[in-house]
């Protein structure tokens, strides 16, 4: 800031606390440019606290989006239930069973089970279709699983409209409108996945959306779980959007003493809450 001081030699030393900068006289009048040092301390102070909100946030979403990760490699894994879908399994139930040049099909399939954890699941398919020339691949249509995912029943369905397994390599391909819902909100869309089943992967390469529930949503152009759903990551332009809590929590870091500017932690209860998008490039 500039202030006119009264006249006066040009040496004259400015008031404790403030830096001289450029000088001139104008009309007998010193001009004197100063800095009051204590100006950059609560910005400083400021910057910090922004931050630390910054990083709470990303902490809230790792506690919502790793499990979304999880669901889906749960979802995909369980549907390796119809390997070798043709021999005698344990609670597997079918309409009928159609035989068309080199292909047979097995209409209406429907799986049912426990995972090794004793919570249940369900594979279900409009129709399962083996080349008896290729006895590897078998191809499901109208793909559905659902699957109990805690000690609260809580579900995860997966939907695919085609799913071709391989049963040697234990792989499956996943392939349009591919969609995991859970009954706490969250949603994964997909035009495609591909799951291996002996690595716990699972990895598409086209446009993947994650939907958190009321906390936001991810969208990428891919995405990639591994270690059976523990290790969660997004390919490509990553873009993803924040939705403030209607109220502040534990996790809202309390603004720091001295702050001239405060930094609202939570939206005006009058009003809706606002998106914050963050967008992350690798």
């Amino acid at each position: 800031m500039s202030v006119i001081t009264s006249p006066s030699p040009i040496g004259m030393a400015p008031e404790s606390g403030q830096t001289e900068g450029i000088g001139s006289d104008v009309a007998g009048f010193q001009v004197i440019t100063t800095q009051d040092s204590r100006v950059s301390r609560p910005a400083a102070r400021t910057h910090a606290f922004r931050k630390a909100r910054r990083h709470s946030r990303w902490v809230r979403f790792a506690k919502i989006a790793i499990p979304s990760g999880s669901i889906l490699a749960m979802a995909s894994v369980a549907l390796f239930a119809y390997f070798e879908p043709f021999k005698q399994i344990e609670n597997l139930s079918f309409d009928n069973i159609g035989v068309d040049g080199t292909s047979v099909t097995m209409e209406a399939p429907r799986l049912t089970g426990f995972k090794n954890d004793n919570r249940p699941y369900e594979v279900t398919a409009s129709a399962a279709t083996q080349d008896v020339r290729k006895p590897n691949f078998v191809e499901l249509k109208d793909l559905r699983a659902r699957i109990v995912t805690d000690d609260r029943g809580s579900v995860a369905r997966l939907e695919a409209d085609i799913g071709v397994l391989n049963t040697q390599k234990e792989q499956m391909n996943l392939r349009q409108s591919v969609r995991v819902t859970t009954d706490a909100g969250q949603e994964v869309q997909m035009q495609s996945a591909f799951v291996d089943f002996k690595s716990g992967s699972v990895t598409s390469t086209e446009p993947v959306t994650v939907i958190l529930g009321d906390n936001g949503r991810i969208e990428a152009k891919g995405l990639k779980v591994v270690d059976n759903g523990k290790v969660l990551s997004f390919k490509g332009r990553v873009h993803t959007t924040f939705m403030p809590s209607a109220a502040s929590g534990p996790d809202d870091a309390p603004a720091p003493a001295g702050t001239d500017s405060a930094v609202p932690v939570s939206p005006p209860a009058a009003g809706p809450a606002a998106a914050q998008p963050t967008s992350v490039r690798p």
